[in-house]
């Protein structure tokens, strides 16, 4: 395995652990996704935002300058491979550690506007004509 893939291997498993740690996942559906390709589905999967899917790529580089614009590119994509509305980058942070909750709490997360807005919208976006609204099917209202 290369260095660069190690690292990004243990970046991922140190997400699914805290995460699994700080949302009680006992059951351990938050998971490192198997590679798929041309048709990747995220690095992290199992994780719902308001009942539906969400997508977690993970980048452990020294330096992000000049990359965000691809990482979120590539959560979006790896989101629509997932039928997920929402995506997340999560990168490593210099200088922070990977080895406690506190050091993880403030590793930094990217993702863009429309999908913040779904979050704070539980799904709904509204947008000035019918082709820019948005609606997330929640699979309780779908029964």
């Amino acid at each position: 395995m290369s260095r660069q893939k190690a690292k990004g291997t243990l970046l991922e498993s140190k997400v699914v652990n805290y995460l699994r740690a700080r949302l009680g996942d006992s059951e351990q559906t938050i998971h490192r996704e198997v590679l798929h390709g041309t048709k990747d589905q995220g690095d992290i999967t199992g994780l719902r935002i308001h009942g539906q899917p969400v997508v977690l790529e993970c980048k452990n580089y020294s330096t992000y300058t000049g990359r965000l614009k691809e990482w979120m590119q590539e959560g979006r994509t790896e989101a629509g491979n997932a039928d997920a509305p929402y995506w997340f980058v999560v990168f490593k942070q210099k200088g922070l550690g990977l080895d406690s909750l506190s050091s993880m709490d403030n590793q930094p997360v990217l993702t863009d506007l429309k999908t913040l807005a779904l979050i704070a919208g539980h799904g709904i976006i509204e947008g000035a004509g019918k082709t820019d609204a948005t609606h997330v099917q929640d699979p309780v209202e779908g029964q």
